[in-house]
């Protein structure tokens, strides 16, 4: 019994420790690669809160889905192929939402260049993103809880 509980804390901590982790290496591998207009670094030391209200929904959109898949009904066939599903539910959704935010940027606000009006501390830009990043999530998170 108490081998038990101890087995279930660790996979509990193992859990929090690879949601925690892939969701900021995810925030991190978008802020190199993909937002190249701004650096997340420059910009919190900066002060441009457009900047940091976008990395923060999109951080919270990327958590939602790990938090889903976490919660998720695992396959039952090993606690590794649970976490290279919730890798890979978390690498999709947040490509997905990123993918969306250009759409956004070209079809609905044709006059507004997001990454360019984020960089220049556009509050409203950042916002808008953000929850972007975030409707997207909460949709993934439906989709993975079915």
């Amino acid at each position: 019994m108490i081998v038990t509980a101890w087995v279930a804390v660790a996979v509990a901590l193992l859990w929090l420790v690879i949601g925690i982790g892939l969701s900021m290496l995810l925030v991190k591998v978008y802020d190199i690669i993909v937002f190249r207009k701004f650096d997340l670094q420059e910009a919190i030391e900066g002060r441009n809160s457009a900047v940091a209200i976008f990395f923060s929904l999109m951080l919270l959109g990327i958590g939602l889905v790990v938090a889903a898949t976490i919660m998720s009904p695992g396959t039952g066939v090993s606690l590794v192929n649970d976490i290279v599903l919730t890798i890979g539910w978390s690498v999709g959704v947040s490509f997905v939402a990123t993918l969306l935010f250009f759409a956004f940027d070209i079809l609905l606000v044709p006059k507004i260049k997001l990454q360019e009006a984020i960089s220049n501390g556009n509050i409203a830009a950042g916002i808008l993103s953000g929850v972007l990043y975030v409707a997207v999530s909460v949709v993934a998170m439906a989709v993975i809880m079915s």
